[in-house]
């Protein structure tokens, strides 16, 4: 291995990143596809308590879903009234 090699690699490599893209690549076949509808999640609901609490809106923590009244303590001030 010459001591150019590598500057010749790194020459090529870079023609090639500098290159447009392929337009077709061989075995892949181009499909439209629709994206999936985000409506049908269920809305997002305190979970604490059984029967689950319900109310929205909620935030997210390492314990589940919470509404204000049912946020961890060590977040406490995290809500606060207007």
């Amino acid at each position: 291995m010459s001591a150019r090699a590598p500057e010749v690699r790194l020459t090529r490599t870079r023609r090639l990143l500098d290159a447009p893209p392929v337009k077709h690549v061989p075995g892949q076949l181009a499909v439209e596809v629709e994206p999936p509808l985000v409506e049908d999640a269920p809305p997002r609901v305190c979970q604490h308590g059984n029967p689950r609490c319900g109310a929205v809106p909620v935030r997210p923590y390492p314990c589940g879903l919470r509404c204000e009244e049912h946020q961890p303590a060590r977040t406490r001030p995290y809500f606060r009234a207007a």
